[in-house]
């Protein structure tokens, strides 16, 4: 328990840290990417060439999110929802005076109680929580019902998660994921991964219309790594 709620103090009350990638991708694929900012995330596509594309992601982890504000219950959405769903909705609002604590709440639940697997049957929400896994398309259709629930805005984003080649650091192995942005009431807006309770520089997202099965893979050249912390 002491590690969830630390993993969740992370996101929340984050370090002043910013990571700084800066990618080259030898992929004629350009135009699957895109520039793309919110509060925690950028990411610059300069086309050098016919095939060459660098990349340049910043994950900034320093920002204070803002998330005690009073929830605002769906009612209509919520009774819509299976008994079953409903009911573990309800269950993650109970006593949270704020949505910090109902993420809290939502947090601490996937982290003790969906299994990540790579193949599993289905992905809607209430399978996720029935059968106890899920892909990240299935971590990210369970948060996003739960943020509908309190009628927080969000949306899927489509994209890749950058994983060490094992024995080459400098090489990355991107991995077709999805995750969810979140659109708070003050305006802010930022990314957050469902599956692995964080969000980084290793990271690149794509454009929401293009389809995986027609990506060709590639691998991604880490040229230049920096982290900061600041005062």
């Amino acid at each position: 328990m002491k590690l969830l709620v630390l993993l969740f103090s992370v996101l929340v009350f984050p370090l002043r840290e910013v990571v700084d990638l800066q990618l080259y991708i030898p992929t004629q694929q350009h135009d699957i990417f895109l520039n793309y900012a919110n509060d925690n995330f950028s990411q610059v596509i300069s086309q050098n060439g016919p095939k060459k594309i660098t990349a340049y992601i910043k994950n900034a982890n320093y920002f204070t999110l803002n998330l005690d504000f009073k929830l605002s219950p769906q009612e209509t959405f919520i009774s819509g929802l299976p008994p079953t769903l409903r009911e573990n909705t309800q269950t993650l609002m109970e006593d949270c005076g704020t949505f910090k604590d109902y993420f809290t709440n939502i947090s601490l639940y996937l982290q003790g109680n969906i299994n990540y697997t790579e193949h599993p049957s289905k992905q809607d929400a209430l399978s996720v929580i029935t059968y106890k896994k899920a892909d990240c398309v299935g971590f990210a259709n369970l948060v996003q019902v739960y943020l509908e629930a309190v009628g927080i805005k969000n949306r899927l984003v489509k994209g890749f998660y950058l994983r060490n080649s094992p024995g080459v650091s400098e090489i990355l192995v991107p991995v077709p994921h999805r995750w969810v942005e979140i659109f708070l009431p003050n305006g802010a807006k930022f990314f957050f991964d469902p599956q692995r309770q964080r969000f980084s520089a290793e990271y690149i997202a794509i454009k929401d219309g293009v389809d995986f099965k027609e990506v060709k893979k590639f691998k991604v050249n880490l040229v230049k790594k920096s982290k900061k912390i600041l005062n």
